[in-house]
């Protein structure tokens, strides 16, 4: 059974399973293994549920079209319309770094750059959330798709994000791809067969599909071999993407922690909106990143005022999101009381149109 949204059309709408439930016309158990995906939601409730969220029932099943980032598409979300990119350069002469962004990110990090914000927060279109330390930067271009280049460096750049695959849905897929290879197991039996097929033709090349460019002729057979380790290493950086912290220093440094086991929104959440005291009060300001990556047996203390930039999986910061805001719902009698807490997502901020020349 492929997973369902149901959690996450709750949780952003702060509601607890109970009220959930009667808004489905059921009781709180029930509501709780359609949530888990133990039984099916009947069609009837289904139905209402998607009423009640005010979204579709194929959106509540998570199987409705995947998102793809959009191309000469004023129609298509912001966040999904492709600006371009923008390249970050660092005072402390570490390697640039080179994003591609949607209208939405750009718009965002115009602002915030002429702002006093501690750290500038980017996300882009290949499961990327970067924290950019303000202090940091010496330059910063935004490159946009009418031209051919990412900024002055062009031929010396490298894209932090090889793909763009906006949808965050696809990640988790990537990730059950990746732990299926590493641990076995049938992880990918959580999602849609035709999901799984679509993401594996996106972010690798098949022995089977070698063997076709072979014998149409696209690839030599000597080349064979070669070409094979090249596609696997471009897969592997991908797959990077889904499960890897990548952290850059104003030495230079950088780190790259894998497999990171914690709650990746409670991390970056004290990166978001900080501002630089004016009254000498630094209460609000972390005197340290705390990332335990591996929960109580590694841990490991980041100085925010050496850094260059912080980047998380995108995808893992919005499951673990859900999971920090449903921790704090109130369930049963006391949801009504003045202690219940009340979700305030943010407001879509709207651009302007991009200028077509």
């Amino acid at each position: 059974m492929t997973i369902n949204r149901l959690k996450h059309f709750r949780v952003m709408n702060a509601e607890t399973q109970t009220q959930a439930a009667k808004a489905a016309g059921v009781t709180q158990p029930t509501y709780q293994r359609w949530e888990t995906g133990k039984t099916e939601i009947p069609k009837s409730h289904l139905a209402k549920l998607a009423k009640h969220f005010k979204t579709t029932e194929l959106e509540l099943l998570g199987r409705h079209p995947p998102k793809e980032a959009a191309f000469y598409d004023d129609e298509a979300p912001l966040d999904l319309q492709y600006y371009g990119e923008c390249a970050v350069h660092f005072g402390g002469g570490g390697e640039p770094l080179v994003l591609s962004i949607s209208e939405a990110a750009h718009v965002q990090a115009y602002h915030e750059l002429q702002s006093s914000k501690r750290f500038i927060v980017i996300k882009d279109l290949g499961n990327r959330t970067v924290a950019i330390r303000h202090k940091a930067i010496s330059e910063f271009y935004f490159s946009s798709e009418a031209y051919d280049t990412y900024g002055p460096d062009h031929d010396d750049y490298k894209l932090a994000t090889p793909i763009q695959m906006p949808d965050t849905r696809d990640w988790a897929i990537v990730e059950a791809i990746r732990d299926e290879e590493i641990v076995g197991g049938d992880y990918t039996s959580d999602f849609a067969k035709d999901d799984v097929e679509r993401v594996q033709r996106q972010i690798m090349i098949t022995d089977e599909q070698f063997d076709e460019l072979v014998a149409k002729g696209v690839i030599k057979p000597e080349d064979l071999a070669i070409e094979k380790a090249e596609r696997a290493a471009e897969t592997d950086e991908i797959v990077a993407l889904a499960h890897t912290v990548t952290v850059q220093f104003s030495t230079g440094k950088r780190r790259e922690i894998a497999d990171v086991d914690c709650n990746l929104f409670e991390c970056i959440e004290p990166l978001i909106d900080i501002h630089y005291s004016h009254s000498g009060n630094d209460e609000d300001e972390p005197n340290m990143i705390r990332l335990p990556y591996e929960g109580y047996h590694r841990t490991v203390f980041f100085n925010p005022d050496l850094l260059d930039y912080i980047s998380f999986p995108t995808h893992k910061i919005e499951e673990d999101e859900v999971e920090s805001y449903d921790d704090g719902l109130i369930d049963g009698d006391e949801a009504n009381s003045d202690d219940a807490m009340v979700i305030k997502l943010p407001k879509t901020k709207r651009g302007r149109g991009r200028n077509e020349n």
